[in-house]
């Protein structure tokens, strides 16, 4: 590989340089959800800052989906959340979606382009991103930033060839105080969704606003 650091928040974001690939890690729950959305038939999440950019969207016909302080927004078809999306589609397939959330998506406003990462693609970006310049960004909120320095942590190892142990990575997830407060408000399942290290194949790649899924292995 060529070189790797970790930064974080809004501010490490845009310390990316014209010639690192930024990739950003918001285990908790933006990066899972849109993976989790791409991996299950969404082709294209529209990303926006506020809930009225939101509502717009839902009358081209976009499933909208977002978060406040880690609830669904009022008025909103889903809240940030993978396993309410994936009980929604057993239903009503989604293929637009628009997404707002209090962290991610004020942060992708300031990229043009971007990979999204969390636990349950660990391994699809980091060989993406082999012998690649990078940034890896630990999103962060208002509850830290633990499991996302976590997700980095262990991303920059395995681009070094060093092993991570699994259930590290679960246990940094699990006892942060963000999984403490998605539990506490109801997201119990969100948490324990998210632990399954490597469940998907598959890399996003924000572009200029929209999120499509970038590459299977």
């Amino acid at each position: 590989m060529e070189s790797c650091r970790i930064s974080i928040g809004l501010r490490g974001a845009k310390s990316t340089t014209h010639n690192e690939y930024c990739v950003l890690i918001d285990v908790l729950r933006a990066s899972s959800t849109i993976i989790t959305a791409l991996a299950h038939g969404v082709k294209e999440i529209q990303t926006v800052t506020s809930i009225t950019d939101a509502l717009k969207l839902k009358k081209k016909n976009y499933t909208i989906v977002g978060e406040r302080k880690g609830a669904k927004i009022p008025g909103f078809d889903l809240g940030n959340s993978p396993v309410e999306f994936l009980n929604s589609i057993k239903n009503h397939p989604i293929k637009k979606m628009v997404l707002t959330t209090s962290n991610l998506t004020r942060v992708l406003v300031y990229l043009e382009v971007a990979y999204i990462c969390s636990s349950i693609n660990l391994t699809a970006v980091s060989t993406l991103i082999q012998e690649k310049k990078v940034n890896l960004v630990a999103v962060g909120g208002s509850h830290g930033v633990v499991e996302d320095l976590g997700i980095a942590l262990a991303l920059m190892m395995r681009l070094k060839g060093i092993r991570f142990q699994k259930g590290l990575m679960q246990e940094m997830i699990t006892n942060s105080p963000a999984a403490r407060h998605l539990t506490s408000i109801g997201y119990g399942d969100d948490v324990k969704f998210i632990t399954q290290i490597d469940k998907y194949k598959l890399v996003p790649l924000y572009k200029k606003g929209v999120v499509t899924g970038f590459k299977k292995w």
